[in-house]
């Protein structure tokens, strides 16, 4: 498992994308970013008990996208209207698009 001391969001997000390791997207999905557990949550490596983890996840914008991986297996399914929770706008480009953003 690469070592995730010190950082930056971003590269944290670029980490959760393309992880394939099982340990890093575990450590991935107890990050404090929404946007780190929010890629983790998409990722296809993701197994079905860290997809099942982030189903619970307080953040909407990570459970609404945990529920809808296909390794998830709760009964838990997330419903939202909001904008921001059903985005497509991709992670890294949150920090140039969000404040000019139509939908919301």
């Amino acid at each position: 498992m690469k070592n995730l001391t010190g950082l930056n969001e971003i590269e944290l997000i670029k980490l959760a994308k393309t992880a394939t390791d099982e340990n890093t997207l575990h450590t991935l999905a107890d990050n404090a970013f929404i946007t780190v557990r929010r890629c983790v949550a998409k990722n296809i490596h993701a197994t079905t008990p860290i997809a099942n983890k982030l189903a619970i996840d307080s953040a909407c914008n990570v459970s609404y996208w945990a529920t809808r991986h296909s390794n998830h297996t709760t009964k838990k399914k997330v419903e939202s209207q909001d904008p921001c929770v059903i985005c497509p706008v991709d992670e890294l480009q949150y920090h140039s698009t969000c404040n000019s953003c139509d939908m919301a």
